[in-house]
């Protein structure tokens, strides 16, 4: 496939130097830059110096001097990491009418990615699905496997070299594990909420992740680090979903939460089968064979955990419902006994234990 390439859309930035940005635009610059390299690594306004997004630090000092002397870049830096909500609502700052900029350079950090983005999908739409995909998963180590599906190689390569043109994404090493920035992922999603496309990429990366999700035993467990953080990334968008998408969230959750059982993180494990309960008995009703499977499995992780009264409920609310609806000697059922003698002969109850071989 071919294309025109054009360039990068480029918006010029004013000079940040005191005669066009005012002194204490300056002091809040001055005084953010050493603050700003002493924050953790994982510090997205790290990042923004790191990497030279001048436009970033540019914001961070308007909306300082603005505010001062109520705002310091304490504060700021206070505000900012506090939530995801509160990072657009500083990137998309956009009233520094007093700092004597060159009003062609006005625009927000986000409007500035998201012009670049409009771009790119009226040049190459592929590129933007593409984009849009990577970014409901984790912005670090994101696997080819997830992003490739239904994609022929040759159209991948093409769609991947444009992305990275445009200094969007960045191969990790090795080559088969990408990156995205966390302001071009935030950028990303805040474009995708105003074109009304979010859930749509929601349901798609949740049944990426369905498929390529690998079952819970030691031989897959190279392939479940991999993917464990793009997971725990996409459980945060899954509050509208349909009951099928419902459906595929429990499917993986239950999957990682016995990844997590094996690994002996009980307490995470605990947490996420819990949500695979929830949701199955809410579609599935609480004696379908899949939500029996999701109980079982928490039976089994509060066990390990020491809580054997909570254990025992589950165990015998799986054998109560496999013996009514599958019957005493199909497997699952005999399953079920063999858990609830285990936790029955942890908390000291030998005869109730026998009486039920």
């Amino acid at each position: 496939m071919t294309f025109k390439k054009s360039k990068p859309l480029r918006i010029e930035l004013s000079s940040l130097r005191s005669q066009s940005s005012g002194d204490g635009f300056n002091r809040s610059l001055s005084e953010a830059y050493p603050v700003l390299l002493k924050r953790p690594s994982g510090s997205v306004l790290k990042d923004m110096v790191r990497e030279c997004i001048p436009l970033a630090i540019a914001q961070a000092g308007a909306y300082i001097s603005n505010r001062s002397p109520r705002m310091t870049v304490s504060s700021y830096l206070e505000l900012f990491q506090q939530s995801e909500t509160n990072q657009e609502h500083l990137l998309n700052y956009d009233e520094a009418h007093d700092l004597r900029r060159d009003q062609s350079g006005r625009y927000p950090v986000i409007m500035t990615w998201q012009i670049s983005f409009d771009q790119i999908h009226h040049i190459y739409p592929k590129a933007t699905d593409l984009l849009a995909l990577m970014s409901m998963f984790d912005r670090q180590g994101i696997p080819e496997e997830l992003v490739s599906e239904g994609i022929d190689q040759l159209q991948f390569e093409d769609t991947m070299a444009l992305l990275i043109s445009f200094s969007l994404i960045q191969v990790e090493i090795g080559g088969r594990l990408f990156e995205l920035h966390r302001l071009v992922q935030l950028s990303v999603q805040q474009w995708l909420k105003k074109q009304g496309w979010l859930y749509q990429l929601v349901k798609q990366s949740l049944r990426v992740m369905e498929a390529v999700f690998p079952s819970g035993d030691y031989q897959t467990s190279a392939s479940f680090h991999m993917l464990l953080p793009h997971f725990k990334e996409m459980i945060y968008f899954t509050k509208k979903l349909d009951d099928n998408d419902q459906l595929n969230m429990a499917s993986i959750a239950s999957r990682c939460g016995w990844h997590l059982y094996l690994m002996g993180k009980y307490e995470e494990a605990e947490a996420i089968h819990r949500r695979a309960v929830t949701i199955h008995e809410k579609v599935l009703g609480a004696e379908h064979p899949d939500t029996l499977v999701s109980v079982s499995h928490l039976g089994s992780v509060l066990q390990s955990q020491g809580q054997y009264e909570e254990a025992e409920v589950m165990h015998r609310r799986a054998f109560a419902s496999r013996e009514k609806v599958l019957g005493t000697e199909h497997p699952d059922t005999l399953a079920s006994i063999s858990h609830l003698n285990s936790v029955l002969y942890r908390q000291g109850k030998c005869e109730e234990a026998k009486a039920m071989h």
